[in-house]
């Protein structure tokens, strides 16, 4: 042995050990990332939100039999089922917020005076407030892949119905309020935004009936 080396094969042995650490480090990263759980996202471009899909389990038998994680699709519905009775207009409401809806321009403007401007105002505030409250409570149902489109259906139309009552109630105090997207008036866009808030709610109610028919659930009643 030469003098003053002490171990020759000291430098690649400790080398060696280095590197063997790494490659196990490297092997339990790769390991960990691909045991991550994966959440699978609904790959819509039109989505108002971006709702994670549960997974449904292999091997499912009928889909409103299956718990997944303490829900199953009666459950869903039962849940959905309130959010939207709270959110519904009473008969009187409706009627209200219809003859509101139907008034153009110049009926807008006789209702920015006196006792009947307070009465629509209230109204008003009151819808805004349950379409904003039903728009949360969609977002935290669970979002299953059967029932996907619907609760994405009316989650939107509780987002723009909220949207466009507080349109309504802008005018109010603003007959000549503009439209920050597209810059024109705002009271001059309502009529058709009203119509195809009335088509989503058609669309819905149709496929909520399907899906009702499909997993054997009672009609939705008020």
């Amino acid at each position: 042995m030469l003098p003053f080396v002490r171990n020759p094969f000291a430098k690649v042995s400790t080398s060696k050990h280095v590197f063997s650490a790494r490659f196990v480090v490297g092997v339990l990263a790769l390991i960990l990332a691909f045991s991550q759980p994966t959440v699978t996202l609904a790959q819509n471009p039109s989505d108002i939100a971006n709702i994670p899909v549960s997974p449904v389990p292999a091997g499912m038998p009928q889909a409103n039999m299956v718990n997944r994680g303490g829900s199953n699709i009666q459950e869903w519905f039962q849940r959905y089922d309130m959010v939207r009775r709270q959110a519904q207009m009473s008969p009187a409401e409706k009627a209200r917020a219809d003859g509101l809806m139907s008034k153009g321009m110049s009926g807008l403007g006789a209702m920015l005076a006196g006792d009947e401007k307070a009465t629509t105002q209230n109204l008003l505030s009151k819808l805004v407030g349950k379409y904003q409250t039903a728009a949360e409570q969609m977002k935290a149902l669970p979002l299953f892949r059967e029932t996907e489109q619907l609760h994405r259906g009316y989650y939107q139309y509780f987002s723009d119905a909220r949207q466009l009552f507080s349109d309504y109630l802008r005018v109010q105090s603003n007959l000549f309020a503009m439209d920050e997207a597209t810059g024109k008036p705002v009271a001059g866009l309502l009529m058709g935004r009203k119509q195809n808030l009335e088509q989503l709610d058609m669309n819905n109610k149709a496929l909520d009936e399907q899906l009702r028919q499909q997993f054997n659930i009672p009609p939705y009643r008020y």
